[in-house]
């Protein structure tokens, strides 16, 4: 059996961000980030790796003509991007506009969102739909075949034999109304006493 320390090892997480800068990093910026975040112990810090100049950055469509550095780093703690992004504004005495700090799981969804965002030069307004009539997924046919496989999937109950079996009845009891008695007819007279 594993002890709790060996439990506490395995389950160790490391929360990864990657930190952009739009604004020319201080040599000892790698060094600055690591002290910021010194409260959710930085596991690792990479050296910044700067982009070429652009006339507009994705990330920052207010700075013109800028450069972006990244940053890559790993805590033990977890934190939110807003949070690592203040306490590095903060460190670096920068404007909270030029920093941005996103988790992986949030790159992941920024890939998956700019991935069609590619021109093909075709014409989305003048081009016409495939044609389809979609009968397979809402009409008559998916109705027909809905109910045909209703069919075929029939469940018919089981006896459970068990334990209790001999005080158990053989069969479902039915009950039985009891006869009504002929009695004279009151006629139009109700119960209270009126007609």
């Amino acid at each position: 059996m594993k002890s709790f320390t060996e439990y506490l090892v395995e389950s160790k997480r490391v929360y990864e961000f990657k930190i952009k800068i739009a604004k020319d990093c201080p040599k000892d910026c790698t060094t600055l980030i690591k002290s910021a975040l010194a409260e959710f112990h930085v596991e690792s810090c990479s050296a910044g790796k700067t982009t070429p100049i652009q006339e507009t950055q994705i990330e920052f469509p207010n700075h013109p003509n800028v450069a972006v550095t990244i940053f890559d780093v790993a805590t033990n703690y977890p934190a939110t991007s807003l949070q690592i992004a203040n306490m590095i504004a903060e460190k670096l005495r920068f404007s909270k506009s030029d920093v941005r700090v996103r988790n992986m799981k949030e790159e992941e969804e920024l890939s998956i969102n700019n991935q069609n965002a590619t021109k093909s030069g075709k014409s989305v307004l003048t081009t016409d739909y495939e044609n389809s009539d979609n009968q397979e997924l809402v009409g008559e046919k998916k109705k027909e075949n809905f109910l045909k496989e209703l069919t075929k999937t029939k469940k018919e109950l089981e006896q459970v034999k068990g334990v209790n079996d001999t005080l158990l009845a053989k069969k479902v009891p039915v009950e039985k109304q009891p006869k009504q008695s002929k009695t004279k007819s009151t006629g139009n007279k109700s119960p209270i006493g009126g007609k």
